[in-house]
């Protein structure tokens, strides 16, 4: 019963955890830029890309959650 419950719970945690599709393409923009970023070859450049990624991650979100 007790194992019933959890695997429930953690389904809908897992329900509630997908993004709106406001987010949707913001968070796939975010996938490919981490794409890119991590084929830079230095890790100083590598780890400046991923940051630049998630600065505009950001950016993306406000823009779309609360417009220009």
């Amino acid at each position: 019963m007790v194992k019933k419950l959890v695997l429930a719970v953690l389904v809908l945690a897992g329900l509630a955890a997908t993004p709106t599709p406001v987010l949707a393409g913001c968070t796939t923009t975010l996938a490919d830029c981490y794409v890119r970023a991590a084929k830079e070859d230095g890790f100083w450049y590598r780890w400046a890309a991923g940051l630049d990624c998630e600065l505009d991650y950001v950016e993306c979100v406000r823009v779309k959650l609360i417009g220009t």
